[in-house]
C-alpha cells in the first residue's frame, strides 16, 4: 500500500461507487496447476473479506477475465460462492448485498467494454469506479476509471499508471489492501461490519 496516500487519493477513494478488479495476479496468484480436470488456482480469504468488506459499505463488484467457459471454471465458482453468502441479495434478502457481476471472455480493451456495461447497469459513470489490474492487458480499465490500483507484484508499467498500490500480490491479500484503504479513506471502522 502506499505508505501515505495523498488526500486527494483519500478524496477520491470515498467517491467511488463501483470497483472492477482483473482475475488472474489479482484475485488470484497468477499461477496455474495443470493436469487436473480443471485448472487450479490459488486465491486467498483475506481478498474475499475485503470484497465482503466492500459490498457491505455499499460499493458494487465486479470481476473481468479473458479467460472463458472450462478456463473460468474458479472464478465462477468463487462468485457463485460470494453470491450465495447470507448477506447477499436474494428472493428472501431483497435489501442484502448486492451481487457480484462477473464478465468472462473480455480482455484488453474488451475490459473496458465491460466496465462500461457494469457502469451502465449502475447509472454511474467511469469517474465512480475504481479497477485493480496487474499486467498490460489491464492498462485499458484502469485508463478508464478514475482509481486505478494495483497488487506488488504487477509489472511496473501498471504500477507507474496506478494511485495506488498494495504491500501485497495478487490471491494473497491485495484485493484486501484496497477493500482497507477504501474503508479508511471513508473513515469507517471494519470491525463495525457484518463479517459475511
Amino acid at each position: 500500500m502506499n505508505e501515505t496516500p495523498a488526500p486527494e487519493i483519500a478524496a477520491l477513494a470515498r467517491t467511488i461507487s463501483a470497483v472492477i478488479f482483473d482475475v488472474d495476479g489479482v484475485m488470484t496468484n497468477n499461477q496455474v496447476w495443470q493436469g487436473f480436470p480443471h485448472k487450479v488456482k490459488v486465491r486467498s480469504y483475506y481478498d474475499g473479506q475485503g470484497i465482503s468488506l466492500l459490498r457491505a459499505i455499499g460499493v458494487r463488484v465486479a470481476f473481468v477475465t479473458n479467460e472463458k467457459d472450462d478456463h473460468a471454471v474458479a472464478i465462477t465458482e468463487i462468485v457463485e460462492k460470494l453470491n450465495k453468502l447470507p448477506s447477499s441479495q436474494s428472493e428472501s434478502n431483497p435489501k442484502g448485498w448486492p451481487l457480484v457481476r462477473l464478465f468472462t471472455g473480455m480482455g484488453g480493451a474488451k475490459k473496458v467494454e465491460a466496465a462500461k456495461l457494469f457502469a451502465g447497469e449502475l447509472g454511474i459513470t467511469a469517474s465512480e469506479c475504481a479497477a485493480m489490474g496487474d499486467d498490460l492487458v489491464d492498462i485499458p480499465l484502469l485508463d478508464f476509471v478514475s482509481l486505478r490500483a494495483s497488487p506488488a507484484q504487477a509489472e511496473e508499467v501498471v504500477k507507474r499508471r496506478c494511485q495506488f498500490v498494495s504491500r501485497r500480490e495478487g490471491g494473497n491479500g491485495a484485493i484486501r489492501d484496497f477493500a482497507n484503504f477504501i474503508l479508511e479513506a471513508r473513515g469507517i471502522d471494519p470491525t463495525t461490519l457484518p463479517f459475511q
